[in-house]
C-alpha cells in the first residue's frame, strides 16, 4: 500500500502513463519522461570563467579543459585543466599567457595530450584572432605545432586532436592572413610519438570542395583511415556539410575526393565518430533560423551513406537570441554504441532556456533510444556539450552552464556527469512524483 492506494492500481496507472507517452506525438513529452540518472554530477569550475569546454576520457582517466573567459583576473585567458584524481577533480593552469583559445584533449591509454591556439586579437586591417598552435605532452613538455600564425574568429579557430596507435592527428580551419575576406582552408597536422616535429598540410582549399570558406572541422580515426567533416559556405546563412577520408600510409595520408553530405538545407556544426566496426557516423545542424533547427544524421556503412535522419525528433529546436545562434551537436562511439548530444529547447518548453539533450543507439545507429534531458536545468542556459564514451558504454558528458547576470555571453561554469543513458525505469519517476 502507498498512501492508501493498492500497489496494483499504481502499477496500472504507471503502465497506462508509459503507453500514453510512447504514443504521444510531442517530442517534449518523450524528453520529459525519459530517464537520465547520471552518477557523479559535479561542477568543475566555480567562478564563471568557462569557455571552449573540451572533454576526454582514457583508461580510468578523465580530463576537461577550457580557457578562462574573465573580465579581469590574474587568470584571464589562461588555459585551465581539470583532471579526475579518483578522489575529486584537481584544477591546474596550463598556460599563463594571454589569449589561449580552443583547447582539445585526447588520451593514449592513461597519457594525456593537449593542443590549443595561443595568440592575440588583431584589429587591423580587420578584426581577427591570430595565433599559433601549441601542444603539451604527457610529460608536460610544451612545443609549437607550427611557426605559422593562423587567423580566424575565436569561436571557430578550434583544433581537434585525435590519438592513433602511435601518433597524433590534428585538424583545424583557418586563414593565413587577417583580412576579413581571406580564404579559410582545412588543415591537417600529424606527429608520430617518436618525433617532436609536426607535419602540417592543407587538405582542402576553399575551392576544392565547394564555394565559400571552411568552418568547424571535426575528425575521427578508424581502421587505418582518417575521417574529416566540415561546414563550408556562408556560415549561418547558407553552408553545406562535406566529408573526406584519408588512408594512412608511411608517407602520410592519401586523401580521397570530398563528398557533400547535406543537400539544399543550410548545414552547420558537423561532428563525426567511428564505431568499433568501422562505421562512420556524422551529425550536423539543419539551420533554418534561430527558431527552426534540427539535428540531422547519416551513417557510412558498406561504402554507402544512409539517408538523412532527423535525430532530434519531428519538433524543431530553438535557441535564445544571444548566445549562441546555432545548435551545437557532439557525437561519440564505443563498440556498437553511438551517442549524440546537443543543446536547444523545444517549442513547448516552459522557459526559453537551452538544455543539453542526449540520444543513444546500441546497434550502430540502426535504431535509437529516447531523447534524454541530460542537463535538467530549466532555469539556466546549458550550452556546448562535449561527449565521450568509455568501456562498458559509460557516457561522459560535459557542458557550459550560465550562472546568471545581465550578459548571457559570459559567466559560465563547467558541468560534468556520467552514466548509462539507455536504462528505461519509469515507475520510480511516477512514484516519486505521486501525491
Amino acid at each position: 500500500m502507498v498512501r492508501g492506494f493498492p500497489i496494483v492500481r499504481i502499477l496500472a496507472f504507471s503502465l497506462a502513463l508509459i503507453l500514453a507517452l510512447a504514443a504521444a506525438g510531442s517530442t517534449w513529452a518523450a524528453i520529459q519522461w525519459s530517464p537520465w540518472s547520471p552518477n557523479g554530477e559535479v561542477k568543475l569550475s566555480q567562478n564563471g570563467e568557462v569557455k571552449h569546454l573540451a572533454l576526454a576520457v582514457g583508461e580510468s582517466r578523465k580530463a576537461a579543459a577550457w580557457w578562462a573567459d574573465l573580465e579581469s583576473d590574474d587568470r584571464k585567458d589562461d588555459l585551465i585543466l581539470a583532471q579526475d584524481t579518483g578522489n575529486g577533480w584537481a584544477i591546474t593552469t596550463v598556460t599563463s599567457t594571454l589569449q589561449s583559445r580552443g583547447p582539445s584533449l585526447a588520451y593514449s591509454g592513461t597519457a594525456l595530450f593537449i593542443v590549443w591556439v595561443q595568440g592575440q586579437k588583431y584589429e587591423q586591417p580587420a578584426s581577427a584572432f591570430g595565433g599559433r598552435l601549441w601542444e603539451q605532452d604527457p610529460q608536460e613538455r610544451v612545443r609549437l605545432v607550427t611557426d605559422t600564425i593562423f587567423y580566424g574568429d575565436e569561436n571557430w579557430l578550434r583544433p581537434r586532436l585525435r590519438v592513433g596507435q602511435d601518433d597524433l592527428h590534428l585538424v583545424f580551419a583557418a586563414a593565413v592572413t587577417s583580412t576579413q575576406d581571406a580564404p579559410r582552408h582545412l588543415y591537417y597536422a600529424y606527429r608520430p610519438f617518436s618525433s617532436d616535429q609536426w607535419s602540417v598540410t592543407r587538405v582542402v582549399t576553399s575551392s576544392r570542395a565547394g564555394p565559400g570558406k571552411v568552418y568547424f572541422p571535426d575528425m575521427a580515426l578508424g581502421d587505418g583511415h582518417i575521417h574529416i567533416v566540415w561546414e563550408q559556405g556562408a556560415h549561418v546563412t547558407q553552408a553545406k556539410i562535406y566529408y573526406i577520408s584519408g588512408t594512412l600510409e608511411s608517407t602520410g595520408p592519401l586523401w580521397d575526393q570530398p563528398v557533400p553530405l547535406s543537400s539544399d538545407e543550410n548545414g552547420q556544426q558537423p561532428a563525426v565518430a567511428v564505431d568499433g566496426s568501422g562505421r562512420v557516423h556524422v551529425v550536423w545542424t539543419r539551420y533554418d533560423d534561430q527558431k527552426i533547427q534540427y539535428i540531422l544524421y547519416r551513417r557510412l556503412e558498406g561504402g554507402e551513406w544512409t539517408q538523412v535522419q532527423y535525430l532530434s525528433g519531428e519538433d524543431n529546436l530553438k535557441v535564445n537570441q544571444n548566445n549562441p545562434t546555432v545548435v551545437w551537436p557532439a557525437i561519440a562511439a564505443w563498440g556498437n554504441q553511438v551517442c549524440v548530444a546537443w543543446h536547444g529547447f523545444y517549442p513547448d518548453a516552459v522557459l526559453p532556456y537551452e538544455e543539453i539533450f542526449l540520444r543513444c543507439s546500441k546497434d550502430s545507429g540502426r535504431t535509437w533510444g529516447p531523447i534524454l534531458n541530460a542537463s535538467r536545468s530549466p532555469n539556466h542556459l546549458s550550452l556546448y556539450p562535449a561527449l565521450a564514451i568509455s568501456a562498458g558504454g559509460i557516457v561522459h558528458l560535459a557542458w557550459e552552464e550560465f550562472q546568471g547576470g545581465d550578459d548571457p555571453t559570459i559567466n559560465y561554469d563547467a558541468m560534468y556527469a556520467y552514466g548509462l543513458p539507455n536504462v528505461k525505469v519509469f515507475l520510480p519517476l511516477v512514484l516519486r512524483n505521486y501525491r
